[in-house]
């Protein structure tokens, strides 16, 4: 079989027509790849939809552009699937967190966002809750920004209806840490254990290293966490990151988080000695663990509240100016 350059979109594109037991337009291909996270534009399918045409990996069947996946498309698919998104998880976190310009001295400079799109009629309820967690110290950062409906920021377009909330991202952390100097290894996500407000152990973990999904939004979506529960009682399970710091960098990192906590950023659960475990996790020789609540935590609320949320995991970088504290 010839060997095909695919990006990372025309591989979306093409596991999403694969799916479809019918040809796709352009705007349904839109809507589908929105509830994987991914934003594209229509006019940017049709470009990537042209350029797979050619290729002979996709087909049009009608004049209204209606297109099907091809036998060659599936061969490449199934070829291509896993193999180019494994490590990929990894490598995209790290490229964000190296992006991030967020200063906590001039409390000003962008950060990495999650996505919640909901029902506009659910966006005061969300607010609300964001503020509940923030006063809980269950909140990472205590800001947010509102994307309205029929707007469009960084890719996302919000419908008619709808409502979209950025939230901050556990990679801002990281970002922060990378740019003072901190290396930072990203290891797992997972579920920790709270009792009487306080973190007590992990009791689910997914390694960022062989995943082709963020695992956190794995978790959220699966619903596999109490965090309004945690708010009533203090005793539940939330979402949470672990990451793992060489020795001799722990005095800075406890420097830089102590500078987050003075602008009202919270959420770190457990700093490890060197050569300890954290949470009940073995750290590796010469390091040792930090963990931290996962930035989707919002997402996994609203999902417990009823609330018909799609959560999506990093998706863009705002400048922190342009968002408000909640």
């Amino acid at each position: 079989m010839e060997a095909y350059e695919i990006s990372p979109k025309e591989l979306e594109i093409l596991k999403a027509l694969s799916e479809s037991s019918k040809p796709m337009s352009s705007s349904l291909i839109k809507r589908e790849l929105e509830k994987r996270g991914v934003f594209i534009s229509e006019r940017t399918i049709r470009y990537h939809l042209k350029a797979l045409e050619v290729k002979g990996l996709v087909l049009k069947h009608d004049q209204r552009g209606r297109r099907g996946i091809t036998e060659r498309g599936l061969d490449v698919l199934s070829s291509a699937l896993v193999s180019k998104r494994v490590g990929f998880v990894t490598t995209r976190f790290l490229s964000m967190a190296y992006s991030v310009t967020y200063n906590p001295d001039s409390n000003a400079g962008s950060v990495v966002a999650n996505v919640l799109v909901m029902d506009k009629r659910f966006c005061d309820k969300a607010l609300e809750l964001l503020k509940l967690l923030n006063d809980a110290g269950l909140l990472l950062a205590p800001y947010v920004k509102v994307i309205e409906e029929n707007e469009e920021y960084h890719g996302i377009s919000v419908s008619e209806g709808r409502v979209a909330l950025l939230t901050v991202c556990d990679l801002t952390i990281d970002g922060v840490l990378i740019r003072s100097g901190v290396p930072v290894f990203f290891k797992y996500g997972g579920l920790v254990q709270m009792v009487n407000k306080k973190p007590l152990r992990f009791v689910e973990l997914i390694s960022y290293e062989g995943t082709t999904i963020p695992p956190l939004e794995l978790l959220v979506r699966s619903r596999l966490t109490s965090v309004t529960k945690v708010l009533r009682t203090g005793t539940g399970t939330i979402p949470a990151a672990m990451r793992e710091v060489i020795a001799e960098a722990r005095d800075k990192t406890v420097q830089v988080l102590s500078k987050l906590r003075e602008k009202s950023w919270k959420g770190i659960l457990s700093i490890s000695a060197p050569d300890e475990s954290t949470l009940g996790i073995p750290v590796s020789m010469g390091r040792f663990g930090l963990c931290m609540i996962g930035g989707l935590t919002p997402g996994a609320a609203l999902l417990e509240e009823g609330v018909r949320v799609e959560v999506f995991g990093p998706h863009c970088l705002v400048p922190l100016e342009m968002m408000k504290k909640v």
